[in-house]
């Protein structure tokens, strides 16, 4: 039977590298060329780059809350988070969502149970438990978008597991 901690890292696995009720991140985006990843159907939509920097940056700033690092003050708003690694280049986009994906799934998998009843700040009465399963649904809802987006543009194969 799994407890808590197992059905936390396993929505990671899944939005991750796991493709189960729906595709990983990794297979939604194999193959993607980084001026597919900057395509969009019009200017008032986000591109594949521009949803991979809003990921990361929610996940890199809950995960230093989780880890009780260092969060620097917000600039801008939500919008400004899509913006996040526009100086990167595509390769070192990909990497950073890696990267974070697997800090995330390692500080779960070092935690105490007792960590995820605690609330993520002294302001809200939001546990750990409830924030990190929202992460992973956030994670899942743009891997979504992702998948649309290669439909849209004919860049998705249907062999992945979405037809």
């Amino acid at each position: 039977m799994m407890n808590r901690k197992d059905v936390l890292l396993e929505q990671f696995l899944c939005c991750h590298k796991k493709s189960h009720w729906f595709v990983s991140f990794e297979k939604a985006v194999a193959g993607l060329t980084a001026e597919q990843a900057l395509w969009k159907q019009s200017d008032s939509e986000n591109s594949i780059w521009k949803i991979i920097s809003h990921l990361v940056f929610w996940n890199e700033r809950f995960l230093n809350r989780f880890k009780k690092s260092e969060v620097p003050e917000m600039e801008g708003n939500n919008d400004t988070t899509f913006t996040y690694l526009q100086e990167y280049d595509w390769e070192q986009v990909l990497q950073q969502y890696n990267q974070v994906m697997i800090a995330w799934y390692e500080a779960i998998e070092k935690s105490e149970d007792e960590k995820f009843d605690e609330s993520i700040s002294e302001q809200s009465k939001e546990t750990w438990l409830e924030s990190i399963s929202s992460i992973t649904l956030h994670n899942a809802y743009h891997i979504g978008q992702i998948v649309t987006i290669r439909k849209l543009q004919g860049s998705w194969n249907k062999e992945e597991g979405v037809s």
